[in-house]
């Protein structure tokens, strides 16, 4: 009986389906258009406050609820250097620049011409710009030449991370988990040096085969690559960067949150407070911006200082005698999708 009625045709039927799909269509298109946000306003309030409860209960004293309700829903990014350039057209010193993408390394030449070397992580320059030191799927230590093509490649069961070239590329040294090794410059000669602190990069004494690192007990730690025992050297609070300054290891303590050392010695630190990053060279206050700045490069004539100030979107370069600024804006649409970091400014080749 059902399936009787359902087959039966009522007179009319037809043209009325017709003129109400009309009036509904005409309807639909007159509508007021409201975007998602508009539409979902209550419950993204209502999900944002939720998310602002929570954290809270996590929130270390003195952290105001109004932060905490920005970081919910996106903090505004932070106002820049004023008339800063849109593009990065050219760089203000000689050398080649290296950032760190998401995308993997990026070269940018003097000229402001770029090239991407593909999908590496945690690069860094080889002397004269000659080659780049890169890991590739977190495991592999590969050695690439500027145009991206791979020289080599040494695969390891550690996570890989941080490669840094000595003095005249005859050897790299990197962490793998908790371990120091160094390896020849052509990929040959693989060992160990000691046991590491994953989060500080090594670092080559100038001119020679001496490396420095930070061991798994939080001291410093000095050894020939090529042989010998290694020194320790007591830590005095924990180091989050190391270099060389007159021949000697020189440890950036916390809380400095990044550091670059300059070829003449100069050492340029970021220090955060009250919501604010400051730049220092020695004990002079050369930049100060809101937010996050999180990665330095000196240019290789030292004049030069490379900042990356991730919360206003912009690189910042500082001449630090006579004072300049030189910035550039919408670093995150020419490198993204995120802000990259400053991974080195290499000598000429």
């Amino acid at each position: 009986m059902k399936l009787d009625l359902e087959h039966i045709d009522i007179p009319g039927e037809p043209d009325a389906r017709l003129r109400t799909w009309e009036t509904v269509r005409s309807a639909f298109e007159t509508r007021e258009r409201i975007t998602w946000p508009r539409r979902h306003v209550r419950a993204l309030a209502l999900t944002a406050a939720g998310v602002a409860v929570v954290a809270a209960a996590f929130t270390p004293p003195g952290r105001s609820v109004v932060n905490t309700m920005r970081d919910a829903v996106g903090r505004t990014k932070v106002e820049g250097v004023r008339n800063a350039h849109r593009e990065l057209v050219r760089l203000p010193a000689a050398g080649p620049l290296l950032l760190q993408s998401a995308r993997g390394p990026w070269i940018v030449r003097p000229s402001g011409s770029r090239r991407l070397l593909g999908g590496y992580s945690m690069a860094s320059w080889s002397p004269h710009a000659k080659f780049v030191a890169a890991v590739r799927y977190r495991y592999e230590l590969v050695a690439l030449d500027p145009r991206g093509s791979i020289r080599w490649a040494v695969g390891r069961k550690q996570l890989v991370r941080d490669p840094r070239w000595s003095y005249e590329g005859y050897r790299i040294a990197y962490l793998s988990d908790d371990t120091l090794r160094v390896i020849d410059g052509d990929g040959g000669n693989d060992r160990g040096l000691g046991s590491a602190d994953p989060r500080v990069a090594p670092a080559w004494r100038p001119g020679t085969h001496e490396v420095a690192w930070v061991g798994a007990d939080g001291a410093v730690r000095v050894a020939n690559a090529d042989g010998g025992v290694p020194r320790r050297i007591p830590a005095r609070g924990r180091v989050v960067a190391l270099g060389w300054r007159d021949g000697n290891v020189f440890a950036v303590r916390a809380p400095a949150a990044a550091a670059a050392f300059a070829g003449d010695g100069a050492v340029a630190r970021v220090f955060r407070s009250d919501g604010r990053a400051h730049v220092t060279v020695g004990d002079r206050v050369v930049f100060s911006g809101a937010g996050i700045i999180d990665s330095l490069a000196f240019s290789p004539d030292s004049r030069w200082l490379a900042v990356g100030w991730r919360s206003a979107d912009q690189l910042v370069f500082i001449r630090l005698r006579p004072p300049q600024l030189y910035a550039v804006s919408n670093v995150t649409r020419q490198f993204g999708p995120r802000f990259p970091t400053i991974a080195g400014w290499c000598c000429t080749s």
